[in-house]
């Protein structure tokens, strides 16, 4: 798939890319089950894979195993939570998909899938 995602932002915004490293947080709740009681989790861009939808959805290798009620697993998938959002936007909601293997490059529809932990995350780029 494609190095980096693809970009429709404005000048000043850039795209996520693969290696980018990113902290994803946030959630539907004040304090979102999903983290524990944590800031969010760390891990860098492994790949970009074909979305749900047309467009691209992002997968992250977390530092650490993240283990939930949902299940467990190091990887997620990050798909774009609007029509017509952006990885070139300033903190896009995201649906993360928790995977306790790499996923393919293929649509989620097409694949083994992991749990679904939540549906208004976001991230940002760090460094």
């Amino acid at each position: 798939m494609e190095r980096n995602a693809l970009s429709e932002g404005g000048a000043d915004e850039r795209p996520l890319t693969v290696g980018d490293r990113v902290r994803v947080y946030g959630g539907y709740d004040m304090d979102p089950e999903w983290l524990a009681g944590g800031s969010g989790y760390t891990g860098s861009v492994a790949a970009f894979i074909p979305s749900q939808n047309d467009g691209v959805a992002a997968v992250v290798r977390f530092d650490e195993v993240i283990e939930l009620r949902e299940g467990s697993g190091s990887f997620a998938v990050l798909e774009l939570g609007h029509t017509g959002a952006t990885w070139s936007e300033d903190r896009p909601r995201l649906h993360v998909e928790l995977c306790d293997f790499e996923p393919p490059p293929v649509r989620w529809q097409d694949r083994r899938r992991g749990a679904w932990v939540e549906s208004h995350a976001t991230y940002e780029i760090l460094g």
